[in-house]
């Protein structure tokens, strides 16, 4: 049985979602700053705070939760920059740098913020093609399967074993394929023209230039239909040679 999948170890594809929020909201705490007053209830109150604010922004995978709580941390430590800023009001040089500091992370919120709209917007136009949003599902499915089976130390598949030689087949040399040709068409290999004038004339030539082979091959050479012979039908310059 796959580690991952048994009773002990539920798939983490399954539990994804759970863990995504889990990770989401503790990642807040320990990055929020502190709430204004030093009591459970104010820092219970700074937490729901930041999860409402996260929810406000529609995070619909695991990536826009990630941009969605940068936003949010970002918006909070601006804020406390400029609490910090107005304590300070005496100290010129400090109130000047925490009003730059909460400018910067001002620009930082904006800038996930924006991010998110576009990560957004790219979703749903892949969700408004089937297609791409079932291969979309397809490739997401594929890597949270091979990270979970990363995290739980799952041992890789082996590799395939390496297909098997590819059969030689060893091409006839010349002398082979000449031994299986009938003998019409290996008088016609050999002598092109005079094969070509017999199959033009039907016969031998009257005023016959070269030695005439026996009548039975003259008539498998008239007669022949196979492509070596219907070739020299097609060059009646060799005929005429």
């Amino acid at each position: 049985m796959d580690p991952i999948a048994s009773p002990e170890r539920p798939d983490l594809a399954m539990l994804l979602p759970r863990s995504t929020y889990w990770h989401l909201v503790h990642t807040l705490q320990a990055t929020l700053p502190p709430p204004a007053a030093d009591t459970a209830a104010a820092l219970a109150h700074r937490d729901n705070a930041a999860i409402a604010e996260v929810a406000s922004m529609l995070p619909a995978n695991a990536e826009e939760v990630a941009i969605a709580a940068r936003c949010v941390a970002a918006h909070a430590q601006a804020m406390d920059c400029l609490r910090l800023a107005h304590q300070k009001r005496d100290d010129i040089d400090r109130y000047l740098r925490c009003n730059a500091q909460c400018a910067g992370m001002l620009r930082q919120a904006g800038a996930a913020r924006t991010l998110l709209l576009r990560v957004q917007a790219a979703r749903r136009a892949r969700e408004a093609d089937p297609a791409n949003c079932d291969q979309a599902a397809w490739i997401e499915h594929c890597a949270i399967g091979l990270m979970a089976h990363a995290l739980n130390d799952a041992e890789p598949d082996p590799p395939p074993p390496p297909p098997p030689p590819a059969e030689i087949v060893a091409e006839p040399d010349a002398s082979d394929r000449f031994s299986a040709l009938t003998e019409a068409e290996q008088y016609a290999v050999t002598y092109p023209r005079r094969a070509a004038q017999i199959r033009a004339l039907g016969g031998v030539p009257d005023r016959c230039a070269f030695g005439p082979p026996s009548a039975a091959l003259v008539q498998a050479i008239v007669g022949g239909t196979s492509p070596i012979l219907l070739e020299l039908d097609r060059q009646p310059e060799l005929a005429n040679a």
